[in-house]
């Protein structure tokens, strides 16, 4: 009996054995099952990956003897018969020699005969982008209003190469390519079967080779079988393929690292006489840094041929980033210089050499550096942005402030704030001093005993909320911010900034979202209960005023840092102007306490929310909340019953 190629024997019998294509046949197995089957169907996809096959099985689930069933029995004479090839009522059209305008018409005039044996005449016309213009004239009546008992079944790689005609008669299919774990998963299962002796990594570089077909790594598979006297090893599959062992990809590249033109030279004229193609070297060395790319900056394991070599980890560590890049280049310029040359190896050698030549590496190492000082410089972008605020801060003590000038260079500003805060402490002070003594003429003596507990500090921060959660701020108030700025504890910001990042780590797991909020933003002024976050965008500012939110954060605030809170948070660019306001209006001030007044908040992304926002989180859609987060509440309208 003569060999039949293992691509055939282990080809498909039903949709349970098709690999890789669920979408396609969870559809038919529910369209056979429902009796809902179109009259025109198109195949498109790469080659090998089951086009045929599922038409077949097709052809017999439609005229199997159980149907209708969503599986054919593969058991009943009709099954068998079309296995075989023997059934007249499913015919097989090979379009690439049959493309002409009477072979479709000789088509279309057998259609109107009945099957023979089954319930439907099944055409499989393969490669049907082949046909000629006329011939897709000649099939387009036909194909739209086939007899009851016909359907049309089209298959080809190139669906772009189809008039737009047939694509709106049929329904298409779209094949993917099957993947390489779905790949392996089939040899293993056909290794297993015949009692083939294979390695692992042999049949993972069979599966890699196929690209995506499953009928090519079964054909490798078939050919590696005969070329091998034992045990399969990926040299016979090297052999077959003609590609390059990794070993040998590997001392390329470890020669090219070392800066060793002879070896690198040495190794490719070995490979040459091996009967390797330039081609074939150039593709695997690239496949090979871009695999060094990718598990160095992945979290992907080393594929099963690697894992066990050393030298692949010495060369992964050793290759940065920019130079795995400049070989790449090098390879890819050579690759496309060989397409139009008759000698590939004076192209390959003169890459080797290029690659090691330092010279050629200025630029990479240039960026190296540049790539290390840019880290460098946001580093300290970071450091320099968490003390911002410092610089403009309104607050803390004189002797603060003399002592910071020895360690930089003052401004006008620093003798403006000077004179501010020593002068704000005194007012302070003495108003603290008579609210005290009026309060203790109208307090028992259960009062006053709180009040020596409590401690001072405390004390100061309760009567600051006390006396400023009574207003009725606006969403976005700069009288919020003038109370604020006009009370700023200099002392008391740079502690909390300093606590400022730790709020994620206090937060539980149900806080955590909100706390990521907070730490999202700078904190740029507050009187220890009053806080100005700022962030880089309004629509982030939006949703962190929204009752709900600010409820959430506020809360967060009030138990890290054990003290009541008032939370706005604000966009950057506000916060630049109104500190710059500040500080020219302070210095012109013409009384020590007078109370400085600012310029109103306007924004065309900020939006005034009213205190009963309640449940909107809840309520809104998700392509609501999205749209009126990217373009502002005051656009974006909701009409009842939307």
């Amino acid at each position: 009996m003569a060999y039949k190629a293992l691509y055939r024997t282990y080809r498909p019998k039903d949709f349970d054995e098709v690999a890789g294509q669920e979408h396609i046949t969870k559809t038919f197995k529910n369209a056979l099952r429902q009796g809902k089957l179109s009259h025109a169907y198109l195949f498109s996809g790469p080659r090998g990956t089951g086009k045929t096959s599922v038409a077949k099985i097709i052809a017999k689930a439609v005229n199997c003897e159980k149907a209708p069933v969503e599986n054919p029995c593969n058991s009943c004479d009709i099954c068998k018969s079309i296995d075989k090839n023997a059934v007249n009522d499913v015919i097989e059209i090979d379009a690439a020699s049959n493309n002409g305008v009477d072979e479709i018409r000789e088509l279309r005039d057998k259609v109107k005969y009945l099957p023979g044996l089954g319930k439907y005449k099944v055409y499989i016309i393969d490669e049907v982008h082949m046909l000629s213009i006329g011939a897709f004239n000649a099939l387009l009546k036909t194909l739209e209003e086939p007899p009851k008992h016909v359907i049309f079944i089209l298959a080809t790689t190139e669906p772009h190469k189809i008039p737009s005609t047939i694509h709106s008669r049929c329904q298409r299919f779209d094949f993917r390519g099957i993947q390489k774990a779905e790949i392996l998963a089939r040899l293993e299962e056909i290794t297993e079967k015949e009692g083939f002796d294979c390695d692992d990594e042999a049949l993972e570089l069979i599966a890699e080779s196929a690209e995506g077909g499953m009928r090519d790594a079964i054909s490798l598979l078939d050919q590696v079988v005969s070329y091998s006297d034992g045990t399969i090893t990926t040299d016979d599959v090297h052999a077959i393929r003609g590609s390059v062992a990794e070993e040998a990809v590997m001392d390329v590249a470890e020669a090219v690292q070392a800066k060793d033109p002879v070896k690198a030279l040495n190794t490719l004229e070995r490979l040459l006489e091996e009967g390797k193609e330039s081609q074939r070297i150039v593709d695997d060395l690239l496949t090979f840094y871009r695999d060094v790319l990718i598990m160095k900056n992945t979290e992907a394991e080393p594929s099963k041929r690697y894992q066990t070599k050393e030298k692949f980890k010495n060369l992964k560590e050793s290759l940065s980033n920019p130079m795995v890049y400049h070989y790449i280049d090098i390879l890819s310029e050579a690759k496309q210089n060989m397409r139009f040359a008759t000698r590939g190896k004076l192209h390959l050698e003169l890459a080797f050499i290029k690659m090691v030549d330092e010279s050629t590496e200025t630029d990479t190492r240039s960026l190296e550096a540049v790539n290390d000082l840019e880290e460098h410089f946001r580093l300290l972008e970071q450091k320099m942005e968490s003390l911002e605020g410092d610089i403009l801060q309104l607050s803390g003590s004189a002797e603060e402030n003399r002592a910071d000038a020895g360690r930089r260079e003052r401004t006008p500003a620093d003798d403006a704030f000077d004179r501010f805060e020593q002068e704000e402490e005194e007012r302070e002070t003495q108003t603290d001093e008579e609210e005290s003594r009026e309060e203790s003429e109208d307090e028992g003596p259960a009062e006053k005993e709180k009040t020596e507990i409590t401690g001072e500090t405390r004390d100061h921060y309760q009567f600051l909320y006390d006396k400023y959660s009574k207003k009725r701020y606006g969403t976005f108030d700069i009288k919020f911010v003038e109370d604020v700025l006009n009370t700023a504890d200099r002392g008391v910001k740079i502690d909390m900034v300093k606590k400022w990042y730790d709020v994620e780590r206090f937060a539980d797991d149900k806080q955590l979202e909100y706390a990521k909020m907070i730490t999202d933003g700078n904190l740029v002024a507050t009187n220890g209960v009053m806080v100005i976050v700022t962030y880089e965008s309004a629509v982030v500012c939006n949703r962190l005023m929204k009752p709900q939110v600010k409820s959430h954060i506020v809360d967060i605030l009030e138990a890290y840092f054990e003290r009541p809170i008032m939370f706005l948070a604000l966009p950057q660019e506000i916060w630049e102007g109104i500190s710059k306001e500040f500080i020219k209006k302070f210095r012109s001030r013409k009384k020590d306490d007078e109370f400085i007044r600012l310029s109103p908040i306007e924004h065309p992304r900020l939006v005034e929310i009213p205190d009963t926002d309640e449940n909107y989180d809840d309520v809104a859609s998700d392509s609501t909340k999205e749209a009126k987060d990217l373009f502002g509440e005051e656009i974006v309208k909701v009409k009842k019953g939307d």
